[in-house]
């Protein structure tokens, strides 16, 4: 990996502020394809100016060359077919492909209920519960747990929305109308998707709310989220494997079901009342 190595190389003639970059974007890889000269300036607490003279003591001539160049990296490690192919390859047995597979999905919904609290599921409930609109987003893998959300908050009659952020004008639309009585709900996993990054940061210049759904507080659209849920996908041969990630969805619905009995249970009965009507008297014919 060419950017890593050219910081390994150059680490003995970095300055000790310069050591500090290095060390960041080492162990922060999957982050810095999208992030911004300032993000880093202020995530690090070094001037701009000295991000800029780093780039140029590792070989690399602009900020923007640098991101891309980590950008290329993530999407690498994250290339779907290599992880198969050396997933596969490294598996000797039926016995233990499943073993190993129970394993790791066992870790995962583990790690969803001791770093997913009780206090944090409520809170997102009750943004949920007051918000005038929610409006979810994901993209790739993360629209099936947009979709599987949506329809079970339209179950119990909350106002629900899935914001297609790849129709432009769709998804401009919404964003036109939408005020702080609404709220956001973004779902991305590495590699994250660069249009849902700038989503976020959009909501955040306009001062709108948004609860986030990915795998650690330092994701990248975590940034100025109201709330972070953390999911963990770990899987023996692909990337993102969801069965932790809607598990943890199920909570956030328990817990929101349960504050909102009274109002769900009111909702049931106008149901069965307005199907009553509909159906009275056809089957009479």
């Amino acid at each position: 990996m060419k950017i890593l190595k050219n910081i390994s190389m150059a680490m003995d003639q970095l300055s000790n502020k310069q050591k500090v970059i290095a060390r960041y974007l080492m162990q922060n890889k999957d982050k810095i394809g999208f992030m911004t000269l300032k993000e880093l300036s202020e995530e690090i607490n070094v001037t701009e100016v000295t991000i800029l003279n780093f780039c140029k003591c590792i070989g690399i001539d602009s900020f923007t060359e640098m991101r891309k160049e980590f950008q290329e990296l993530v999407k690498k490690e994250l290339h779907v077919p290599t992880k198969i192919e050396s997933s596969l390859q490294a598996l000797d047995n039926l016995n233990d492909a499943f073993s190993n597979t129970v394993q790791i999905q066992k870790l995962n919904f583990e790690r969803i209920i001791q770093q997913n609290s009780i206090d944090t599921l409520y809170a997102v409930g009750k943004n949920i519960e007051k918000a005038r609109t929610v409006y979810i987003c994901g993209l790739g893998i993360s629209k099936v747990v947009a979709d599987y959300l949506n329809s079970r908050l339209k179950l119990i009659n909350i106002d629900s929305r899935i914001l297609d952020i790849g129709d432009m004008v769709s998804a401009s639309a919404e964003l036109a109308r939408a005020t702080d009585e609404d709220c956001f709900f973004l779902i991305s996993f590495p590699s994250y998707s660069p249009l849902i990054i700038n989503l976020s940061r959009y909501l955040t210049e306009k001062n709108l709310n948004f609860i986030v759904l990915t795998d650690n507080e330092k994701s990248p659209l975590a940034k100025n989220a109201k709330i972070i849920l953390k999911s963990y996908n770990e899987s023996l041969v692909f990337y993102n494997f969801i069965s932790a990630t809607i598990s943890l969805v199920e909570q956030v619905l328990i817990v929101l079901s349960f504050n909102m009995k009274d109002r769900i249970m009111e909702n049931l009965e106008t149901l069965e009342e307005v199907q009553d009507s509909l159906i009275k008297d056809i089957y009479n014919e």
